[in-house]
């Protein structure tokens, strides 16, 4: 067992695992983007999570490695929270993608989000300029579902660290 002086590895392990996980997801989101596939609503707000993901996860690996234990847990904790409410988007947006007779309805957020000011010093990231029926199918499943895998496995992962048994 550990101490507060000696952070676990493996915890430190699991949230820069998570982090590289939503950093690649955000890569990917970007490279689609390049390709022709603006995003949606429901797609900038599942980017906004998983930026939120990556900050926490990376403030948690910088605290477990100055040993501030109750500070890393609670990086992680929101870390998790964040990928929950993701969770919620890229939920949302399956249930769109199952029923293809229904619009996403989400014009009037589309246009709050376009007028933020994260999107206005980031339009390439964070413009809502899709559909949300009109989603790339990666092996045969459409982006929303692998992005709802995203944040299942990166809440396992923050959870996990979150919950080791050794201390940082």
């Amino acid at each position: 067992m550990t101490t507060d002086r000696n952070p676990s590895p493996i915890g430190t392990a699991l949230a820069v695992l998570a982090a590289a996980t939503a950093f690649g997801t955000l890569g990917g989101a970007l490279w689609l983007q390049r390709k022709g596939f603006a995003p949606c609503p429901l797609c900038i707000l599942q980017r906004m999570a998983y930026l939120g993901v990556l900050g926490f996860a990376l403030s948690a690996v910088s605290l477990m490695r100055a040993r501030a234990g109750l500070a890393a847990r609670a990086a992680l904790g929101l870390g998790a929270l964040s990928a929950l409410v993701g969770l919620g988007f890229a939920l949302r947006h399956v249930w769109l993608a199952l029923h293809p007779g229904q619009l996403c309805g989400l014009d009037p957020l589309a246009a709050v989000i376009n007028h933020w000011s994260i999107t206005q010093w980031m339009p390439w990231m964070f413009r809502a300029d899709g559909l949300c029926a009109d989603t790339p199918s990666i092996f045969g499943l459409a982006l929303p579902f692998w992005s709802a895998a995203g944040f299942v496995v990166i809440f396992s992962l923050l959870l996990a660290a979150m919950l080791r048994r050794n201390r940082f």
